[in-house]
């Protein structure tokens, strides 16, 4: 299989390090390369690259360009989130796809994380009663971004958590998008209220935070359920027990890139009303 990567930065070294486990031949594409990527055919253009599937990890401002190019191409897209930062790009890229028989995957990771999936889970069957509401913190000292603020960027991850858990679309968003540290070039943090008329989300999300937080609570009527994910820990009912989940040793990103390769349309279906929705929110004014 042929596969090609754009962009080697931050993610783009973690796809790489993933898809290197597995017997593909893989091409990179980025406008700075050196020494230590020359076992792979390398290119700075990449209209150049000649593959059946590729991983685009590149600013979101350059992301409807580059796939609107590989779709008419008849490649296969995995594209980092978000897909683009404008619905109408979306719905365009998205009927393009289908115009040309080809996938169109964004990697919403936390989909893939097997705890989200366990509190999915135990949701669906009805174990925790109704949502009431849920307080998510996403805060870090870095990395600066260029292309979207802290609500595109960080913000994003907590949205697309709640927008797969509970399927529906809010009432009302608000957003305060400010900097913490007047010098960064973008917003790099943001507080967000989510009204879902029988529940309401709070987010809180920066780069610019001094100390790394990643804590969310969901209130439910039967249960509290607290996840840590930089500790990777899942609680219910602040029990001192954790919750304990098998994944056979695979990271959200080997299940992201295995769904994405072997998937059928009808879980593409899905995903792309997903993209849409996660879209329209983050987009709200």
């Amino acid at each position: 299989m042929k596969v090609g990567i754009i962009g080697i930065g931050y993610w783009g070294k973690i796809i790489l390090n993933t898809l290197s486990k597995h017997n593909f031949d893989i091409s990179i594409c980025d406008i700075q390369l050196d020494n230590k990527f020359n076992k792979y055919k390398t290119f700075n253009d990449y209209k150049k690259l000649d593959c059946d599937n590729v991983f685009i990890s590149v600013p979101a401002t350059k992301h409807f360009e580059i796939c609107k190019y590989f779709i008419e191409k008849k490649v296969n897209i995995f594209c980092e989130k978000p897909l683009c930062t404008d619905s109408k790009e979306v719905e365009i890229l998205y009927d393009l796809a289908r115009q040309n028989g080809v996938k169109l995957f964004t990697d919403w990771i936390f989909t893939f994380n097997s705890q989200i999936n366990r509190l999915k889970d135990d949701y669906d069957n009805g174990k925790f009663g109704n949502i009431r509401s849920v307080s998510m913190n996403r805060l870090n000292f870095g990395p600066e971004r260029f292309d979207v603020n802290a609500r595109w960027d960080l913000a994003s991850h907590d949205i697309s958590i709640i927008q797969y858990l509970f399927g529906k679309q809010p009432g009302n968003v608000e957003y305060v998008d400010y900097k913490r540290n007047k010098s960064s070039y973008k917003d790099d943090s943001v507080i967000c209220l989510m009204d879902y008329g029988d529940f309401h989300v709070d987010i809180h999300a920066s780069w610019f935070y001094r100390r790394k937080v990643r804590s969310c609570v969901f209130e439910f009527d039967k249960c509290y359920v607290k996840w840590d994910d930089s500790k990777g820990k899942l609680q219910y009912n602040w029990e001192d027990k954790i919750q304990k989940i098998d994944t056979n040793g695979k990271k959200p990103l080997d299940l992201s890139i295995e769904k994405f390769l072997y998937c059928d349309n009808e879980y593409l279906k899905q995903q792309e009303k997903l993209t849409k929705n996660i879209t329209r929110v983050l987009e709200w004014k």
